[in-house]
């Protein structure tokens, strides 16, 4: 039998409101002082936040530097304010960005060093980070969910992760509230993310029953919910239920990440591509080229898309699959094509080759096996 393992977060909440809780967690654990990742301190929950904190006598740093996806600058200079400040906890409340950012934070702080020794040099933790509640505001990047922060580092260009087991969130919090009136755009990209976690993760060969559990189920809300939160943005089932496939999807994508991901991560980062943006670019595309190394678990994929023909052979309903997953990019207004993103003339096969070696170039878990072909191929055909 194959070995695995899971890290889950100690404690999710999930309903409307529930971010009022946050307080008396902090109380409970005798936190005195928390270090407030937020993406704006001029948004209304911000306001909200700090009025609860102040009614229950803690004290609180707002950090909104995050801005943009995370970068070193934002790390470390986060973690040199947490130290300054005497704070003793983490909470995030935003989107992946802002989470991920916190978690790194919450790390360095107890660790020392800077995240990029943690990034690029294999520099591992030895101490265990400050608690860490997260609340996340968009749904699809499932940072609440996993050991992972997705960092650009601004010496070498390269978008790559840092993960440890420690660095998950310690409470989780589904408040679908805090993602009503989210704009289409950011809807439909981190909707996007959310189902290329579910369908690489559960065709990953790292494919565990806990994760395949959690992607199909990810992917059968998606279907649904994605749809109705972009035609409706107030809809609050909608985005509940599109807040509980980000979950699924974050802790699914544990199994490890596909080809769309390889490449979606550094070329992302190599032309400013919004990460949900470039996954819903490369995703179709990574699903034709591993159709013939897992048709049965395409099948499946048919299935929770609500395709599925028990008339049809695995590789006909796994071909119905990657056309749902085309007509849901349609249908959400996401991007096909990564030309419009690409400034001037089109990078050499050696300067592609190059960045995706250098970040994801060492994943394995691919349907397909990675080689320098099939890093060019699935390039050429999303052009």
């Amino acid at each position: 039998m194959q070995a695995w393992e899971i890290v889950h977060n100690r404690r999710l909440i999930f309903g409307e409101g529930k971010l009022a809780e946050v307080p008396g967690i902090l109380a409970w654990y005798g936190k005195k002082k928390v270090f407030f990742g937020v993406y704006s301190r001029e948004a209304a929950v911000c306001a909200r936040m700090c009025q609860m904190l102040d009614e229950a006598g803690i004290g609180y740093y707002i950090y909104d530097k995050v801005t943009t996806e995370p970068d070193l600058a934002m790390i470390n200079g986060g973690r040199d304010l947490f130290l300054e400040n005497g704070c003793d906890c983490c909470l995030a409340i935003g989107g992946g960005s802002v989470i991920d950012v916190t978690k790194a934070v919450g790390m360095l702080a107890a660790n020392g060093g800077l995240v990029e020794e943690y990034q690029m040099e294999g520099r591992q933790p030895t101490l265990p980070p400050p608690l860490f509640i997260a609340a996340p505001t968009t749904s699809g990047t499932g940072a609440e969910a996993t050991k992972t922060s997705v960092v650009l580092n601004t010496y070498n260009g390269l978008k790559k992760s840092l993960y440890h087991n420690t660095m998950i969130a310690d409470v989780t919090i589904l408040d679908p509230a805090l993602t009503v009136g989210l704009p289409p755009k950011v809807t439909s990209a981190t909707g996007m993310d959310a189902l290329s976690h579910a369908i690489e993760s559960y065709v990953s060969l790292n494919a565990t029953p806990v994760t395949g559990m959690y992607g199909l189920k990810a992917i059968e809300l998606i279907k649904d919910a994605l749809p109705r939160a972009m035609a409706n943005p107030a809809d609050l089932e909608a985005r509940g239920q599109m807040m509980l496939a980000s979950y699924f999807g974050g802790v699914a994508i544990t199994a490890g990440i596909g080809i769309a991901h390889i490449m979606a991560q550094p070329l992302g980062g190599m032309y400013h591509v919004p990460h949900g943006d470039a996954c819903s670019i490369f995703l179709p595309a990574s699903m034709e080229l591993n159709l013939a190394y897992a048709e049965h678990r395409y099948a499946d994929i048919a299935r929770a898309l609500g395709v599925y023909d028990a008339a049809k052979t695995d590789r006909e309903n796994g071909l119905a699959a990657i056309q749902a997953v085309k007509d849901l990019r349609d249908a959400v207004g996401a991007p096909a094509r990564l030309t419009p993103y690409i400034p001037g003339e089109l990078p050499s096969r050696e300067t592609v080759l190059d960045t995706v070696k250098r970040t994801t170039g060492h994943i394995t878990c691919n349907p397909k096996p990675l080689t320098e072909e099939l890093i060019w191929t699935i390039f050429e055909m999303v052009l």
